[in-house]
């Protein structure tokens, strides 16, 4: 056995099992979700498509980041009522040092490459970065509450006037990392649209990254 697997092997013994860390059923009532319902298998749990950055160094660097393969990974999902928000949430574990060298990489999308395309058969889906200064979920300030570091960010995805809104936190522990992802269609501010995913979003992040990190949920 090398010294990575060793030290991954040890690490995955000592740790318990990932489920524990995710949100379940039980947890999303005492947390004032109970228009939410936790689906019974993960939204995205699928390899992405390919994608194309602005240069050739991005494009390797977006494929190398969205395909990263952790040691170990558990996913769960959740979907209010009429299903127009659903939450993403997978926990994962790497061997020493690797889920930091991934966050690195993520933190470089985000500068290398503000906006890409995704290839899903014959379509060719535009994804564009939202500024963190132009983001109403204000992600530089979310970044600073959790871990040892944390990245958030929001990318608009498809054809102007039907884009996707897709905001997504990473959470670094260690070798663990949480991710939260929201996905629903772009609202205009101020609408009950925007209201309600805002104060979703608002419930998940107190809950989710609480539990991940074993504090309490102020909330």
């Amino acid at each position: 056995m090398s010294a990575t697997e060793d030290s991954l092997s040890s690490s995955t013994i000592g740790s318990g099992n990932l489920e524990r860390l995710l949100v379940g059923a039980a947890d999303l009532s005492k947390a004032g979700l109970d228009d939410f319902i936790e689906l019974a298998s993960p939204s995205s749990d699928e390899d992405p498509p390919p994608m194309t950055g602005p240069t050739p160094e991005g494009t390797a660097l977006l494929n190398r980041a969205f395909n990263d393969k952790p040691a170990r990974e558990v996913r769960t999902s959740f979907a209010n009522t009429d299903s127009s928000i659903v939450v993403d949430e997978g926990v994962s574990e790497r061997a020493a040092g690797a889920a930091a060298t991934w966050m690195a990489d993520m933190r470089q999308v985000y500068v290398q490459c503000a906006a890409w395309t995704i290839s899903i058969g014959d379509q060719e889906i535009p994804v564009e970065v939202v500024k963190p200064a132009d983001d109403s979920c204000r992600p530089l300030q979310v970044e600073q509450r959790f871990g040892d570091e944390a990245l958030m960010r929001t990318m608009l995805a498809g054809p102007v006037g039907q884009q996707a809104q897709i905001t997504t936190l990473l959470v670094r522990d260690g070798d663990r990392v949480l991710e939260l992802t929201f996905r629903s269609l772009t609202a205009e501010p101020g609408s009950p649209e925007a209201t309600r995913l805002g104060s979703a979003m608002s419930k998940f992040l107190e809950l989710a990254p609480a539990k991940f990190l074993a504090l309490p949920v102020t909330g």
